[in-house]
């Protein structure tokens, strides 16, 4: 920076006074009178306190008078009509001449100016041909041009300027001339000026280097022979200025950038530094790179954020794109806004340093207090007003440039960021860069650093606003849905931004599972304890904006009013910027008397909890209370539970007397027509279930749709066609979780329908019996109404869609372990399923023992309306009589049955006689009823017993959980079987 051409005022008014006693002395009062008159003028106009310009244009807009015209005359006339311009002298003139003759020697041996020998007469015109010393322009046209301003600015009362004398002969007006030798005065000025550039390689400092070299004297020190190398001294107030010019990055004679070598892009002290009269070369050379290790840190953010700025500026010149798609940026927002915000830090590290050399300017002119100016006061005032800060800025990003990069080059530019491929995604990048900066405001915070912390705090406030303006429009908008019109008829929102925490996985709105996985927080496979993608500041509200944005998104797709709108939602459209909410935290905790900067990231997360808690409540509290009273939510869970569940008893079990008399008669029951027209039938009159919305399908293989064991019902499956959008809560899954226990239980209702009809074998039928109801009573009882209760309830102070899943997925998970279908009770599982095949095995034997005639059908009473008359079925089974010798056996049978050992703890393989894969005839011809009796209650023993101590271990397992007390009722239920 050169410095400029200002002088002190008193130094011109000192110069202003020498010209009008010179024009005093060459008797030009005229002139003089002109001078002093527009002197005071301005003395008079600077000591008011009014606008200098006002004044100016009120003279301005008055009319000319006749002087000011005339002179608009001649000066228009001087500029159409130039006069001839005139050669110079010339040597060649100057020889031909005579001696002592010509106007060469005017002036010459003491004579006057104009008294030359042989020409009393004449005049100096042709001091206009000499060589102006003066920095001005020697066109005596422009001359006379700006010399004219001194007569127009004299006062109105002074005396008009007298007409200037002419010489007949030459034509030239005297006072030109005299105004041309004035001109030489500057040169002076000029000099003077010149004698103050110290950065000149001719340049020398005033001062005695002479005098003896005294420790005690640091100004004696430039007689040191330590100082030998050096040719140049300078004083340290102008080694000051040139710090602060080399802190700028701009060029100085002091410190300098290097492009290569080992020491490349860095300040370095200068080679050919000049010395300071009071320091040692060490003791400069240490302050000298100390002031380059910053000026460095500040180059090379300097250069980062001018390649930043320079790659967003090719982005927004791109064409606009459509809704449907964003502009695939090569640098997130949350990078630009960084640079910003770095850029912001930057200029006020700039404004401090022309502040200093400002003051530097003053003191040397006599302005202001006086000033101590000196490389350590100024190193100490730079530290304090900015610490490490540009250190901990350039170290930060460099090692973020290095992660998002995957560079290993140790002499990576980070102004090269804006145009390296990225190894990491956007959204990582953009947490990695917050992260970074939250961590170092917090390390140094810790430290005692508070310049440097609230420095990097103000950068981080600002680096976060692109993502909290995201979060916003997330809030405001909802998830964007493509295949969906939103209110109003427009299309839906375009895509969310690459480096926003939530992902979209491009699931359509009817999709089951779009309410689960449609939208989601980004992660990745290196996930240890929290997604990546997600800043620390918004871990804890994460899973709260994502919520919410979808439950505002499913409003607006069910055309439901605006959330903004609505009373409630003040805290859309009084929505805070990311710095003033910092600003009212900062404001909390100082009357506190704390520090928003000593905060740490659990203080930052609660602080964006706390102040998203309620908006993101309020959208989900009314998205649940929309299902609740516009798409009828407990009408169809009521629905469901009655019918999977089979709480309904009497329609349900009218259906399933349908179904198993079917069965009975070994006819075909799996046929769709046949399924769906019975339950349709059943069910036309009730007012709790419409039947349009259930579908009744068998979806196992045709072998296993025999009625002689119970796996042949496990294909069934029932559909219930719930409205949009509570296919979310019941979906694919959650039919299928209530179609099994809907399996379960028909299993279970079939055994205990076979076992009603069988009228003899009572002590095998007796066991049988018991341990279906036991299991009946234990599955309707503990577990399916001990679970659809506390549904409800908990259902009741559900606040969202998203905690009516979570109990709602709960409650299957806890139907499906009561009712031991999960993965790890599957050996109990087949062990009840051998019992009820058992059960339908026992009545097959009995048919084919008895016959067809001799059971009692229980159910049909309820299919079939009873009649006066006797039907010819029933005469017959009357005459269908058992014979005496017959009861005797199987009153042994019996009795042989009650005095079996119950003590044997030993099982048996419970699986080694399939009762499912019996043959289709059964035959006693190898071995009695009695014999077979006898196995089928030994097996049946073996696996009640089984049963009972898996049972058991899950009632003291941990596994179990809340389920242990249910399995520990079912477990003291079983003990009876031993009594």
């Amino acid at each position: 920076m050169r410095p400029t051409g200002s002088v002190d005022p008193s130094v011109v008014e000192k110069q202003l006074l020498g010209h009008i006693q010179k024009a005093r002395i060459k008797s030009q009062d005229s002139f003089a009178d002109a001078l002093h008159t527009a002197h005071l003028r301005y003395k008079t106009l600077a000591s008011r306190e009014t606008d200098l310009d006002a004044e100016i244009l009120l003279t301005l807009s008055q009319p000319p008078d006749t002087t000011a015209l005339h002179y608009a005359e001649e000066y228009i006339d001087l500029v159409r009509n130039p006069g001839k311009a005139r050669t110079g002298l010339t040597w060649s003139d100057i020889l031909s001449e005579e001696p002592f003759e010509g106007q060469h020697w005017e002036g010459a041996y003491g004579l006057p100016p104009g008294a030359i020998r042989g020409d009393d007469d004449s005049t100096s015109e042709d001091m206009d041909s000499l060589p102006s010393l003066s920095p001005w322009d020697d066109d005596p046209e422009d001359l006379e041009e700006r010399l004219s301003a001194w007569d127009t600015s004299s006062d109105v009362d002074a005396h008009p300027p007298t007409p200037p004398t002419q010489d007949p002969m030459l034509g030239v007006t005297t006072d030109r001339v005299s105004r041309q030798i004035a001109l030489y005065s500057h040169r002076d000025e000029v000099e003077g000026l010149q004698a103050l550039h110290y950065w000149r390689s001719d340049w020398r400092e005033n001062v005695r280097t002479d005098r003896a070299f005294d420790i005690g004297d640091p100004s004696t020190f430039g007689t040191c022979p330590w100082f030998a190398v050096y040719n140049k001294h300078i004083p340290e107030h102008d080694a000051v200025r040139e710090i602060l010019i080399g802190l700028q990055g701009r060029h100085n004679i002091l410190i300098t950038w290097l492009n290569g070598g080992d020491d490349q892009w860095k300040f370095v002290p200068d080679s050919q530094v000049p010395s300071l009269l009071h320091l040692t070369p060490l003791a400069l050379q240490s302050m000298l790179l100390s002031f380059s290790r910053t000026a460095t840190h500040v180059e090379h953010l300097r250069r980062f954020v001018s390649a930043m700025f320079k790659e967003a500026s090719k982005s927004d010149n791109k064409p606009a794109q459509t809704l449907s798609f964003t502009v695939s940026r090569r640098n997130t927002r949350t990078f630009e806004a960084f640079a910003e915000a770095t850029d912001k830090q930057i200029r006020a590290f700039d404004r401090w340093c022309a502040d200093k050399e400002e003051e530097v300017c003053m003191a040397r002119a006599g302005l202001g207090p006086p000033r101590v100016i000196s490389l350590l006061d100024l190193e100490k005032s730079l530290r304090e007003a900015f610490s490490e800060i540009f250190k901990v800025l350039l170290e930060m990003l460099q090692n973020v440039v290095r992660r998002a990069t995957q560079s290993s080059d140790p002499g990576l530019g980070v102004w090269a960021f804006a145009d390296l491929p990225k190894r990491m995604p956007p959204a990582a990048i953009t947490a990695l860069l917050l992260d970074s900066l939250l961590q170092k405001t917090q390390d140094y915070s810790s430290m005692g650093d508070p310049v440097t912390s609230d420095g990097l705090l103000k950068i981080f406030s600002d680096a976060a606003e692109p993502l909290w303006g995201m979060v916003q429009r997330w809030l405001k908008d909802g998830m964007p849905i493509r295949d969906v019109m939103t209110v109003g008829g427009t299309p839906g929102h375009a895509q969310l931004d690459e480096e926003f925490f939530i992902e979209d996985n491009e699931l359509v709105l009817l999709d089951p599972d779009f309410w689960s996985d449609g939208f989601a927080l980004k992660s990745s496979a290196d996930d240890i304890g929290r997604a990546p993608s997600v800043p620390m500041f918004l871990q804890h509200a994460a899973p709260l904006i994502l919520a919410a944005g979808k439950a505002i998104g499913l409003l607006h797709a069910l055309g439901m009013p605006l959330l903004e709108q609505s009373p409630g939602a003040k805290w859309l459209r009084d929505w805070k910027s990311f710095g003033a909410l910092l600003h009212s935290a900062q404001m909390e905790r100082s009357v506190n008397g704390g520090l928003t900067s000593r905060m740490s990231s659990d203080d930052f997360s609660r602080l964006v909890y706390e102040e998203l808690l309620g908006p993101c409540t309020f959208a989900k509290q009314t998205l649940s209370q929309v299902l609740v009273d516009e798409c009828d939510l407990w009408t169809h869970l009521t629905a469901i539970e009655e019918l999977y569940l089979m709480r309904r008893g009497d329609v349900m079990s009218n259906f399933l007397d349908v179904l198993f008399a079917r069965m009975n008669t070994s006819q075909s029951w799996s046929d769709f027509h046949f399924l769906n027209t019975a339950f349709g039938d059943v069910v036309s009159h009730t007012t709790w279930l419409d039947p349009t919305l259930v579908r009744v399908s068998h979806r196992g293989s045709k072998d296993k749709t025999s009625s002689r064991t119970a796996r042949a019902v496990e294909g069934l499956f029932i559909e219930y066609a719930v409205p949009f959008p509570l296919t979310y809560v019941w979906g694919p899954r959650a039919m299928q979780v209530y179609s099994t226990v809907f399996v379960f239980l028909l299993q279970i209702r079939r055994a205990k329908n076979v076992l009603e009809r069988i009228l003899m074998f009572y002590a095998m039928r007796g066991k049988l019996s018991w341990f279906v109801n036991v299991l009946l009573n234990f599955i309707c009882t503990n577990v399916l109404h001990v679970q659809v209760l506390s549904l409800h309830d908990e259902m009741r102070k559900a606040m969202s869609l998203d905690d009516i899943l979570r109990l709602h997925d709960e409650h299957l998970s806890k139907l499906e372990t009561r009712c031991l279908l999960r993965s790890h009770t599957t050996q109990l599982h087949r062990a009840i399923t051998s019992i009820l095949d058992m059960a339908l095995y026992f009545s097959d034997c009995f048919v084919a023992y008895a016959g067809s005639d001799a059971t009692h059908d229980v159910s049909r009473q309820s299919i079939t309306p009873p009649k006066a008359h006797r039907s010819r079925r029933l005469q017959r089974q009357k005459r269908n009589v058992i014979g005496f010798t017959q009861d005797r056996a199987l009153s042994a049978v019996e009795s042989s049955d009650s005095d079996t050992d119950t003590d044997d703890e030993s099982v048996p393989n419970v699986f080694e006689a399939d009762y499912s894969l019996a043959e289709p005839s059964i035959s006693f011809a190898e071995e009695n009823i009695v014999i077979r009796l006898d196995k089928m209650s030994r097996e049946l023993d073996a696996l009640v017993r089984f049963i009972r101590r898996g049972v058991e271990a899950l009632a003291g397992g941990t596994r179990s959980g809340e389920a242990a007390a249910a399995f520990d009722v079912f477990a003291f239920a079983l003990e009876d079987w031993d009594q």
